[in-house]
């Protein structure tokens, strides 16, 4: 896998000391390819390559594009920036305080539009090939009970994706644009997820929880997003096991909205 080294230098991932943001950045070091990990706790024990873990607080949008102009200008050769970073909340909206509620738009919506709006900026001023993967979700084709917060992140994330998408659709474009949207994966997410409701007689925890333990493990989704890469993708890349990322998201397609919010119950009820 080391032609990636050919088209990339420096990678900058956010939220890459766990769950899917770790599996990418373990990959990008084994392509010889340079990272620097974004998040509150960025250090990775036994990491071989050149990482380069920078704390920062996503959630902090008052000093965060301070923070960003510098990371920028101090590393000029940023040519991949991934956001990836993330959490889900399980709750009722009504149930949720205002300051998750900020937090999570903050961490998911906010800061990820500050950084590609930087990053845009910066490929553009180089000129040489370089790509923005944003991690968005399946959830925005199928929404997850109970999580609306992250639901609307994740549906703002790949609108934001769509709409740089018909930027870098130029002819004098340089740079690409990847809307990853990943289904469930193995990882620590459900186990880093904020939250316990009682869901119509169901402990909807339980079930996510039961999901996540028998997904697809990461190596998956790296494949996917080093295939992405590797051919020169741009637009929409979905990964997951094959019903999420083949088959539920023609439902919405094909079947009236009523029936997929009821498939949707179904699929949370197992």
């Amino acid at each position: 896998m080391a032609e990636l080294s050919k088209q990339f230098r420096t990678a900058l991932v956010t939220g890459a000391s766990s769950g899917l943001g770790l599996a990418f950045t373990q990959m990008l070091l084994e392509n010889g390819i340079r990272v620097i990990g974004l998040s509150r706790n960025p250090e990775i024990d036994g990491v071989s390559g050149d990482y380069a873990p920078v704390p920062m607080d996503l959630s902090d949008l008052a000093t965060l594009p301070e923070k960003l102009d510098r990371l920028f200008l101090e590393n000029p050769e940023i040519d991949l920036v991934i956001n990836n970073a993330g959490y889900g909340i399980l709750s009722h909206l009504e149930e949720m305080s205002d300051a998750q509620i900020e937090a999570q738009y903050a961490v998911m919506l906010g800061a990820p539009t500050m950084i590609a709006q930087r990053a845009i900026k910066a490929f553009k001023t180089s000129g040489r090939g370089a790509c923005l993967v944003n991690v968005s979700s399946l959830a925005v084709e199928l929404p997850l009970p109970l999580m609306p917060i992250y639901n609307a992140c994740k549906g703002g994330l790949s609108a934001l994706s769509e709409s740089l998408l018909l930027d870098a659709s130029g002819t004098s474009a340089t740079y690409r644009v990847i809307d990853f949207r990943p289904g469930d994966f193995n990882t620590n997410f459900a186990e880093r997820m904020e939250g316990r409701v009682d869901w119509n007689g169901i402990d909807l925890r339980a079930v996510m929880d039961h999901h996540h333990s028998v997904a697809p493990t990461v190596g998956l989704a790296t494949e996917g997003l080093h295939r992405a890469l590797l051919l020169e993708k741009s637009g929409r890349v979905r990964v997951g096991d094959f019903f999420q990322s083949k088959v539920a998201p023609l439902g919405p397609r094909l079947f009236p909205s009523r029936w997929i919010r009821a498939l949707i119950r179904w699929y949370y009820r197992r």
